[in-house]
């Protein structure tokens, strides 16, 4: 296949991320993506944002856990959130972009990128892609809400950068130990669950597109959540569906959220007759590896599942 259409058909896999699914137990190897790339390309492909892109290219991401990933693959940033600054392999000449939710368009054009890339699921991001698009700032939207989702992506970035090594280490060896994790943590009819994201101002319940609802689906475990808890997740309208977990996942300042969930659900009376709270079942997950992707330590987020579970095996 010529360069050019190799990139091409690349932008377009992660277009069509969200559609690309592996089965469970199985990583799409590089052979795998190849075959993924060759069936979406085409001559009627958009234009490629990632034409010319290599590891060397001056790269801003709009996420931790993008920037993350393109660090994973071999590649550089010139410009990355501001809670990514301490990230393992970033350049000591990267720039802050300002948060998450808030980018700040004047300081990435400053850093003059070749590519930004940014997620899908915030609306931020999306106005920022039509103000990037506006000044002919090439962008690519990435969207990892799987195990499978981010190997995908990994597959897309390590062609990118000519390093399959990162790969095999990155992806491969990790869903090998995830494999063997399942293997023994994996079990039907665990019971139901509710995952509560908690910032300090609002509250939501996840729903089974969400990354770490998919790994608590994989342990056995089913998600409780319906219309009514996912628009408004208050002790009495999750107990309408009691689930047999709760799982808490903090955003933003972890003092603050704390309190929030302390006003919102821990000092409600309905709160205390949940099923998961006389059963000791309720569980602050980690935001390193539940709300950040886990990327290279997906295994190490399933890991902590089966801990939770009390599951245990030599």
């Amino acid at each position: 296949m010529h360069t050019s259409h190799l990139a091409t058909a690349l932008a377009l896999c992660l277009i069509v991320l969200s559609s690309c699914s592996f089965p469970q137990g199985t990583s799409p190897s590089r052979q795998d993506q190849d075959q993924v790339v060759t069936q979406d390309g085409g001559a009627n492909a958009p234009t490629d944002p990632l034409d010319g892109i290599t590891a060397d290219s001056r790269v801003v991401a709009l996420s931790r856990s993008v920037a993350e990933m393109w660090l994973l693959a071999g590649g550089q940033l010139a410009g990355v959130p501001d809670d990514a600054l301490g990230l393992d392999g970033l350049d000591e000449t990267a720039e802050g972009i300002g948060s998450l939710t808030q980018p700040d368009l004047e300081r990435i054009l400053a850093l003059q990128p070749d590519l930004v890339m940014l997620t899908e699921d915030l609306p931020s991001h999306q106005q920022m892609r039509a103000s990037l698009d506006e000044a002919q700032v090439p962008v690519l939207v990435v969207d990892v809400d799987s195990f499978d989702d981010y190997a995908q992506t990994m597959a897309t970035l390590t062609t990118i950068t000519g390093r399959d090594d990162l790969f095999d280490q990155n992806v491969t060896a990790v869903r090998a130990a995830i494999d063997e994790v399942l293997e023994h943590a994996a079990q039907p009819d665990r019971g139901s669950y509710l995952a509560l994201n908690v910032s300090p101002t609002t509250s939501r319940a996840l729903g089974d597109d969400d990354f770490a609802c998919a790994m608590l689906d994989d342990m056995g475990l089913s998600n409780a959540a319906d219309d009514m808890t996912l628009d408004a997740p208050t002790p009495d309208a999750i107990a309408t569906v009691d689930p047999d977990w709760v799982f808490v996942i903090y955003q933003g300042d972890l003092e603050q959220a704390q309190q929030a969930f302390q006003e919102a659900f821990s000092s409600d009376p309905a709160w205390s007759g949940l099923t998961s709270v006389q059963a000791g079942h309720v569980v602050v997950l980690p935001k390193d590896l539940f709300q950040y992707k886990p990327n290279a330590r997906w295994a190490s987020a399933y890991a902590y599942l089966s801990q939770v579970l009390n599951v245990s095996w030599a």
